[in-house]
């Protein structure tokens, strides 16, 4: 793994897909590994979550148009060798639940430190402040969006 590469969790994903506070900084992120020049983490469990996102907004934005562009542009970056999607494995989960019970948060929230931690990513972009908290305490250099 490259120092510039980064793990997206959800809410950096979904700032790619609805305009929102910091969505430039996530298209940044984007047209650095469109260029090659960076490698863009996520897991199979983020497009899942994702599509929530878009489902819970769907009063102003199309949740179907999201989650097409979001599939498409990932399949791009995947066969560009810029994106890696990661299987939520049981060594993932066993260390998700060490997480929760350490940090006392959600699951999901630990599933997400988790995997970026098994691909020794450096950079950790998130929108929520409580993980980003969490995410420097487990030695992430995190990249902070506005939620």
């Amino acid at each position: 793994m490259g120092e510039k590469d980064v793990y997206l969790d959800t809410s950096a994903i979904a700032k790619r897909y609805l305009t929102e506070t910091d969505s430039e900084k996530v298209d940044e992120l984007y047209k650095s590994a469109e260029m090659g020049n960076m490698r863009i983490y996520f897991s199979i469990w983020n497009l899942g979550e994702a599509v929530g996102v878009f489902d819970k907004r769907r009063k102003t934005t199309d949740p179907k148009l999201s989650t097409q562009l979001l599939l498409s542009e990932s399949m791009k970056l995947l066969v560009a060798g810029t994106l890696s999607i990661l299987d939520v494995s049981s060594d993932i989960i066993t260390n998700s639940i060490d997480l929760v019970l350490k940090h006392h948060i959600y699951v999901a929230d630990a599933l997400q430190i988790a995997t970026a931690r098994k691909i020794q990513t450096g950079r950790f972009a998130t929108a929520d402040e409580f993980l980003a908290e969490i995410a420097e305490k487990e030695g992430f250099t995190v990249i902070k969006l506005k939620g």
